[in-house]
């Protein structure tokens, strides 16, 4: 069956809120996403980096981008890789072949919500769970957590934009609250 992504819709369907000089959230268009659980020091973990064409991050939190993909450390034998292609899931598994490692199409399990602006961390902060401080949380790091008794992971893009990875089942009421948070920082 052909790729199926241009035909699938979030829950927010492409909403937004705020101006984009203090606060802006916005859903981003469906990224197809690859969850791989493999652990790091097996010669299967090397495949994989090869097909990819990159390193594994080591630490959890740290991120690897490339010009068509980002993946994100979410544990110590877990990545995910936002905007991979249908491709790199095939050429992943014929490189592998019957080795041991999990690599799931997440593509449907999450929606994608930027935040942006001069208040974006300080919106974030009123319901998030870890330290958002830029000088622990760079550009360039993931965090998972719980925002508004929603799970999320957070990747921080350039300085003053957020990425939120919310399961779509928590998606509008993650956007609610959101929204609400954002409030007074529109006219600051």
């Amino acid at each position: 069956m052909d790729n199926l992504t241009e035909y699938r819709q979030s829950p927010l369907n492409g909403a937004t809120f705020g101006n984009k000089k203090n606060i802006y959230l916005a859903e981003k268009p469906f990224a197809t996403t690859l969850e791989i659980r493999v652990n790091p020091k097996s010669n299967t973990a090397r495949k994989i980096e090869k097909t990819l064409k990159i390193k594994f991050p080591k630490q959890v939190g740290q991120t690897f981008r490339s010009k068509s993909f980002t993946v994100l450390t979410l544990g110590p034998d877990w990545w995910m890789v936002v905007g991979a292609n249908r491709n790199h899931e095939v050429k992943i598994r014929a490189a592998i072949g019957n080795e041991f490692a999990s690599i799931v199409d997440s593509s449907g399990q999450r929606t994608f919500i930027e935040v942006s602006g001069k208040y974006a961390q300080e919106v974030l902060e009123h319901g998030w769970e870890n330290n958002l401080d830029p000088k622990e949380f760079k550009s360039g790091m993931c965090s998972q957590g719980v925002l508004s008794r929603s799970p999320v992971i957070i990747y921080h893009g350039p300085v003053g934009v957020y990425h939120l990875y919310v399961r779509a089942s928590f998606a509008q009421h993650l956007w609610n609250f959101m929204t609400d948070a954002s409030i007074e920082y529109l006219k600051k």
